[in-house]
């Protein structure tokens, strides 16, 4: 690595400027919170219960650092802690950042991407209270934790019921291919929507507020780890079992199944194990169709039922009609996941 280090770089920069400069950023219209940015603390009036997450996305691991365009770190950064606060339910209200950069890192770079950060809290009426910066020897990463208010009712992981049924709401799998297109410098026009799946990531947080209005008993986790392993994490917070049919998706293209064919990509592995969807997986009584509730909200599809476990596997999983076998796989920090098997 060269010791050069550039003019706009954050050791040159300092934490002074660098500060000053993200703000001008990050801060833009009135803020909602009693007290911002600029003190010790921050101060957020809530109507109901706090709802808490935090999460990190780092260079290098949650991020492609030459493929990925610095807008999209930020939104990626925001996006997986709104997706945790939709999974319950909750208002996003504010978000407090500590970034930590590498002494080489460009700061026009960071900027930027900070302004991705800004642009999708801004759109789900998000504050940024404040945070903290760091300036080392990288890896670049971005911790964010998120404050939200509680719905009329907490979505929880343990309100699954045998006899509930199971829903889908998003799309699971292209971020996985799009990915792996990253990673192959595949460029074809057909693998795009995929690219943009991984590079920005839709938190669910309206399909979450919707669910959380209703009034049934509903639980639901967030899929950020793979459908497989997130709907075991839901299958053992609740006692039961689940049995996914996961029908083909429909943004599977004829031409784009070729394509996957020929780049040697398995469309049903990316849907069962790629992660990174940051759709929902949500269960509810028979007669509660969410597809309804959710029309026009968010793609909303019916994958299987709760059942009961009789202490074998958590999870029986079918995609485009091909069973899957083996335990649950999914992202697992320092075990990364390992190929679903077809029966």
């Amino acid at each position: 690595m060269s010791d050069v280090i550039g003019l706009r770089s954050a050791a040159r920069v300092g934490e002074q400027r660098l500060l000053a400069e993200l703000l001008d950023v990050l801060l833009v219209g009135p803020q909602a919170a009693r007290l911002g940015p600029g003190d010790d603390a921050a101060v957020l009036a809530l109507a109901s219960d706090a709802v808490l997450t935090v999460d990190s996305v780092v260079a290098g691991q949650d991020w492609l650092p030459d493929e990925t365009p610095p807008d999209a770190v930020g939104h990626r950064a925001a996006a997986v802690n709104l997706s945790d606060l939709a999974a319950m339910g909750a208002t996003p209200r504010g978000v407090l950042l500590a970034l930590e950069l590498g002494r080489r890192d460009d700061v026009d770079d960071v900027l930027e991407a900070a302004a991705g950060f800004g642009a999708l809290c801004r759109a789900h009426g998000v504050d940024v209270l404040g945070g903290d910066i760091g300036i080392g020897e990288g890896p670049q990463r971005w911790t964010v934790t998120a404050v939200g208010s509680a719905g009329p009712r907490l979505l929880r992981r343990d309100a699954a019921r045998v006899g509930h049924r199971v829903w889908l709401v998003g799309h699971i799998g292209q971020a996985a291919l799009g990915l792996q297109a990253l990673l192959r410098d595949a460029r074809d026009p057909l693998l795009q929507a995929c690219v943009r799946a991984h590079l920005r990531p839709t938190p669910q947080v309206a399909a979450g507020q919707a669910l959380s209005a209703l009034d049934a008993p509903v639980a639901a986790i967030d899929i950020s780890d793979g459908l497989w392993l997130d709907a075991a994490r839901l299958a053992q917070a609740s006692g039961v079992s689940l049995c996914l049919d996961v029908p083909r998706p429909g943004w599977l293209s004829p031409p784009l199944a070729d394509l996957l064919r020929e780049l040697n990509l398995d469309w049903r592995e990316a849907c069962a194990s790629g992660g990174d969807d940051y759709a929902l997986l949500v269960t509810a009584p028979w007669d509660c169709d969410l597809a309804a509730t959710l029309a026009g909200v968010a793609p909303t599809v019916a994958i299987g039922e709760v059942t009961r476990s009789e202490g074998g596997e958590r999870v029986q999983l079918d995609v485009g009609s091909r069973r899957l076998v083996g335990a649950p796989r999914g992202w697992l920090h320092g075990a990364p996941p390992e190929a679903a098997e077809p029966a």
